[in-house]
């Protein structure tokens, strides 16, 4: 009897040992993340109106509209704080909180879809190297500068439709000059363009610390005009340099608030549902830059989405 049930164990453990490697090869799958995001939905049912502020008709019009945003910046490489912003103020969410919440939503996004990229081998991974400390500094000078924006609600908004103004004549310009799409990975600047190029990641960073909008919304059109780089390598590489930077702020917004400097932004309580929809829709979004016909009009949905922010934001 003992070896009967040795033998059954061993079975068992056999058969456990098999499935591992589909564990890990699950997430690579569209099916696995929907299946996750429906059984969280599922458990958050019950918590709604209750522990959580935030009505059943609400978290599902927030939740989708974040699968569609998280895809487009997945796709396109846009900044998900040029599209959040007007999501929240509509929303009724103060620019100056917006700003947070948006950082906030664009982790759990760009994190999945980043790193997505990174295994599939499209990032640049000496340039990430070499612009991600310059985009520290500047990311923590824009966060620092927020403390002095406080009560300037309208003027933070006027100073972002600039900056979102300024980037949709640089993409439209960008359009000129047609890269062609490589996939492989021997495309790499030099470390002297690296270094010609760190006042643009540290000006870019500024700004995603001071109004969230995302520095991949320079540094696309600057890798694919400057450093010649293919557009698909350059949305890879610059959404994973925008993944660590805005993880250094959620970072550095705890410390503030660990010390007393700062308290949690209102409206907190729709990261619920837009975390969760990010994630969903980054992954969509990183499956469409596969697909030929997607990536040919890649920049001109960039393009459009750009200038729709800064109309939503002036009407």
């Amino acid at each position: 009897m003992k070896g009967e049930k040795r033998l059954v164990a061993v079975i068992r453990m056999t058969e456990l040992m098999k499935m591992w490697p589909l564990l890990f090869k699950s997430p690579k799958h569209l099916g696995f993340w929907m299946l996750t995001d429906t059984v969280y939905f599922f458990f958050l049912f019950f918590f709604l109106n209750t522990s959580i502020p935030l009505s059943f008709t609400k978290f599902i019009f927030v939740h989708f509209l974040a699968i569609g945003v998280g895809a487009m910046v997945m796709f396109t490489g846009l900044g998900a704080g040029i599209l959040w912003i007007p999501v929240l103020t509509f929303l009724e969410i103060r620019p100056s909180e917006a700003v947070a919440i948006s950082i906030f939503t664009q982790i759990a996004g760009k994190g999945t879809g980043s790193l997505t990229y990174l295994f599939n081998g499209m990032v640049d991974v000496k340039t990430a190297a070499a612009f991600i400390p310059m985009a520290l500094v500047g990311v923590t000078l824009g966060f620092l500068s927020s403390f002095y924006m406080r009560g300037y609600e309208q003027l933070l908004l006027y100073i972002f439709v600039l900056i979102a103004g300024y980037l949709l004549i640089r993409t439209i310009q960008s359009l000129k000059s047609p890269i062609p799409v490589i996939k492989t990975s021997s495309v790499i600047p030099p470390p002297i363009i690296s270094a010609g190029s760190y006042p643009v990641v540290i000006l870019s960073s500024f700004f995603t610390g001071l109004l969230s909008i995302g520095n991949s919304d320079w540094l696309i059109p600057h890798m694919a005009l400057k450093l010649k780089m293919p557009i698909s390598r350059a949305v890879a590489t610059s959404l994973f340099i925008m993944f660590v930077t805005i993880l250094f702020y959620l970072v550095l917004t705890c410390i503030s608030v660990w010390q007393g400097y700062a308290f949690w932004p209102h409206g907190t309580y729709l990261l619920f549902a837009t975390c969760s929809g990010v994630i969903v829709g980054g992954q969509i979004g990183t499956r469409l830059i596969r697909i030929p016909w997607f990536e040919r009009y890649q920049k001109h949905t960039f393009i459009v989405l750009l200038g729709a922010s800064i109309v939503r934001l002036l009407c």
